[in-house]
């Protein structure tokens, strides 16, 4: 009886583990700390349109900047390759925690692979507001339970984002897209699109419209002028 009890022991402590292990979304790569998924997508039907939905996500998920020559924080474009990586930061409504992270998007035929990196954990711990960076790669779940609050609570807010990237380019229709050598120069000139103009430049800090007429400025001396969402002037 004593051998039964022993071996049904057993049993549930090897399930608590597994099951723990499932609920942990964090792995170790070269030393760091990250979370890595991928998702096998139907729809769009081709990887370079999942890819553009992607980019296209991120950068209209970006605040528009709040001056001039402060650009979106797309970090990486690689059109051939069809990966991506950008910083991101996401704001925890009930610790107002800030987490900083490197996110990184990769698209091989229909299978998205999402990433987070480089992450740390900011917040103000003193009335004078100083902040406190923490670097995940050196938090110590085991010993300190903060620690692995600091982690569940950002495996959670990133697990929301995830959500909505995935939400997004799953029921978008891809862009057309013409300009590949001036997108990849970085360069905006007449007959784009927005979402090349996007792709090219990256979002601007205001946009007006005006009946069928849009005008996107990048800073003083840099914009361009859209007429039925076809680029048909560039001031720079």
């Amino acid at each position: 009886m004593k051998k039964i009890l022993l071996f049904i022991s057993c049993l549930f402590l090897c399930s608590l583990s597994i099951q723990a292990q499932k609920n942990n979304p964090y792995s170790e790569v070269k030393g760091k700390r990250v979370i890595s998924e991928f998702h096998s997508l139907d729809k769009p039907s081709t990887s370079q349109a999942i890819f553009l939905n992607a980019l296209l996500w991120v950068i209209n998920k970006q605040e528009l900047p709040q001056e001039e020559g402060v650009t979106a924080p797309v970090r990486e474009v690689d059109y051939d390759n069809q990966q991506l990586s950008a910083e991101f930061s996401l704001i925890s409504p009930k610790t107002e925690s800030c987490y900083r992270y490197i996110f990184t998007v990769k698209v091989s035929d229909n299978i998205i692979t999402l990433l987070a990196s480089d992450i740390t954990q900011e917040a103000a711990v003193s009335v004078i507001k100083i902040t406190k960076k923490l670097n995940f790669n050196k938090l110590q779940p085991e010993k300190k339970p903060k620690h692995q609050e600091y982690m569940d609570e950002f495996a959670s807010l990133y697990a929301d984002f995830t959500k909505e990237i995935l939400q997004a380019v799953s029921n978008n229709v891809a862009p057309v897209v013409t300009h590949w050598t001036e997108i990849k120069n970085k360069e905006v000139v007449k007959g784009m699109n927005e979402a090349e103009c996007l792709m090219a430049w990256g979002k601007p800090i205001s946009m007006q419209t005006n009946g069928n007429k849009t005008e996107w400025m990048y800073d003083s001396y840099t914009y361009a002028f859209f007429e039925n969402g076809v680029v048909t002037t560039i001031i720079k």
